[in-house]
């Protein structure tokens, strides 16, 4: 049983909105994860969180897909993250995950591991996040995703432990 299958479960069991399209993509969020070393929990959290899982979604601010990036900043600083996007191309599941998880990744880097910081820059702008700034909708935004990872997690704990209870069936293997 892989990761992303026990992510699938915990979503299915969750009864969260979408999940039938959070499993079709979780090999992608746990990919894309493991490549820009960021906890697949948290990806799928900040999806959760920004569009419910659905991929056409797309604020009044303009941002667009899964993991609402703005277009205009979907390359980064000098092309860090590769070419601008559209928002058609970040309507593509895949293509919004693996940018948004990109972002995400630069952020941790940038801010040495620290997801509350790094989440809130996400959202409102690294200036909006400095320590010892006045706490913003970025803030609560942070405290919101992981709280959503944390949930996540201990579901996925309990889902892995019912797939284990399911794979050994006493008396099968005589």
């Amino acid at each position: 049983m892989s990761l992303a299958e026990i992510m699938c479960a915990a979503y299915v069991s969750l009864a969260l909105p979408n999940a039938e399209v959070a499993c079709e993509n979780v090999y992608v969020v746990v990919d894309a994860a493991e490549e820009h070393q960021v906890d697949p929990e948290v990806i799928a959290s900040l999806i959760f969180i920004e569009s419910r899982w659905t991929p056409t979604a797309k604020s009044r601010s303009g941002a667009c897909g899964l993991t609402q990036v703005l277009p205009k900043y979907s390359a980064g600083y000098r092309g860090r993250f590769g070419k601008k996007l559209t928002c058609k191309q970040l309507f593509d599941p895949e293509t919004s995950i693996r940018r948004g998880t990109a972002i995400l990744g630069y952020f941790l880097k940038r801010y040495r591991g620290s997801y509350k910081r790094s989440l809130c820059s996400y959202n409102a702008g690294g200036s909006r996040c400095r320590p010892g700034a006045t706490p913003n909708k970025g803030h609560r935004y942070a405290t919101k995703v992981l709280k959503m990872a944390k949930r996540l997690r201990r579901e996925m704990k309990r889902a892995e432990m019912e797939m284990k209870k399911q794979e050994y069936v006493p008396g099968c293997y005589e």
